[in-house]
């Protein structure tokens, strides 16, 4: 689940742990400012002194208690704060993915069952029975998955997913629990490969991921990906002189000649740069190209081309490259898209969607609709919108909210002077040949001309 589904849940907690460890911090060094005072009023008891320890004592206990019995409020009231919160994203307990088999009960000696009861009501002769419309009849629940055929898919599903983000050995777990069939050889194999390749990229070495462009051409048909992964290989060998990740790691392969790097960095941009020029690179590749006058590293960072190398000046501080850098998107969307698989897995895409919201409110809209016992007859969309995470937002064109149609060329989002947006022939059927037309989502009555064209 993408983090930003959560949101505000990850700051309240970390909120809440905060204060949880001022609390326990205060509560601590006042116990030990506590026991400090008492061995000195003792020492002064012993000797025979004044006691003068016990009056700052009896004072320093009441201002010390009451802090921390503040700090112990606030973070109580953080804790009901962080349930609230947690109950109010998550308002409808989700069912169960596998409910439990559906079973016939046994009926005690005598007792006629209820389907029996049910056709005997019914005029099935027998005497004794049931009477009146069968109310002992039970309706088995029903289950998204209960057909083997569902079952199976979702199964196939699961396994897919977990070969997708590399956990190959709860693949072989899950397949050896459920008896599922596994997903075709070609494509574990593919899958393999990709997250060694991630791997390797992980740690900054791009010479799984070259080789894998190089043997499919068609898999990068602009060159854009050869492009960043040459970037990163420059980059990796012009910070080679710096302790950018630590002597067990270089940044340069070994096999490179024992020279200056930026020598060798400057010979590889000559090398494959001109190859990749275009007038959309040209910028960077000046740049790239220039950035050695600047070293070393610390230097770069002040230049005009620090932009390029701030997540090197991270990945220094952190120890190493950020997770699912964006490098490691891009070439994974290159490389699922070969293999003709979807960027997203299915099941991640469905636990976004649904818990990001989706599921809370159909099931809202469903209690309404229930309880006012009315239904919705449009085919094909729901009564109201779903919200999505922005990695899930695929579509950029835009849809009429009063035609339901998709824009055009000849049918584009016009906006309103209110500030709402429909398209241009529900703009002319609103004005019904007027100059003047009722926007169909507040009262602001607004010129036709008015109306400014939208680009999306």
């Amino acid at each position: 689940m993408s983090r930003e589904l959560l949101n505000p849940i990850p700051q309240e907690l970390a909120t809440v742990s905060a204060k949880a460890g001022l609390a326990n911090t205060l509560a601590g060094d006042t116990v030990q400012q506590t026991i400090e005072r008492l061995e000195r009023a003792r020492q002064q008891l012993v000797s025979g002194e004044h006691p003068d320890q016990l009056l700052a004592l009896s004072s320093f206990l009441k201002t010390s208690n009451a802090k921390v019995a503040t700090a112990h409020k606030e973070w109580a009231s953080g804790v009901t704060k962080f349930g609230k919160t947690v109950d109010k994203k998550f308002s409808t307990p989700l069912l169960p993915l596998f409910p439990p088999t559906p079973y016939e009960p046994i009926e005690p000696p005598g007792v006629k069952s209820p389907k029996l009861a049910m056709i005997t009501s019914n005029g099935g002769g027998g005497g004794g029975g049931a009477s009146g419309s069968s109310p002992l009849a039970l309706a088995a629940p029903t289950s998204s998955f209960g057909s083997p055929a569902a079952l199976a898919a979702l199964n196939q599903t699961i396994a897919l997913h977990l070969a997708r983000i590399g956990a190959f050995a709860s693949l072989d777990s899950f397949l050896a629990e459920t008896g599922a069939p596994a997903p075709p050889a070609h494509t574990l194999a593919d899958l393999r490969a990709l997250h060694s390749i991630l791997s390797e990229l992980g740690r900054g070495v791009c010479t799984q991921a070259l080789a894998w462009v190089q043997a499919n051409p068609d898999a990068d048909p602009d060159r854009d990906l050869e492009f960043e992964l040459r970037k990163e290989e420059y980059i990796r060998i012009l910070l080679h002189d710096t302790d950018l990740s630590g002597s067990s790691d270089p940044l340069i392969p070994r096999s490179l000649p024992d020279s200056p790097s930026k020598q060798i960095a400057l010979h590889y941009a000559g090398s494959y740069f001109a190859r990749l020029w275009t007038d959309a690179r040209a910028e960077t590749i000046c740049a790239l190209s220039a950035s050695p006058l600047y070293m070393p590293f610390t230097r770069l960072l002040a230049s005009p081309y620090a932009p390029i190398f701030a997540e090197y000046a991270v990945r220094e501080v952190s120890g190493g490259r950020p997770p699912e850098s964006r490098l490691q998107l891009v070439f994974a969307a290159a490389f699922l898209r070969k293999i003709e698989l979807p960027r997203d897995s299915p099941l991640t895409v469905v636990t976004d969607v649904g818990g990001g919201g989706a599921m809370a409110r159909i099931q809202k809209v469903r209690t309404v609709m229930k309880e006012k016992k009315t239904e919705w007859s449009a085919v094909g969309e729901l009564p109201v919108e779903i919200p999505l995470p922005t990695t899930h937002r695929y579509h950029s064109i835009f849809a009429c909210p009063v035609s339901k149609e998709q824009s055009t060329a000849s049918n584009p989002p016009m906006l309103l002077p209110c500030g709402h947006v429909i398209a241009r022939e529900s703009l002319g059927r609103l004005a019904r040949g007027t100059a003047t037309l009722k926007c169909p989502y507040c009262p602001v009555v607004s010129n036709q001309t008015a109306a400014v064209r939208v680009h999306f």
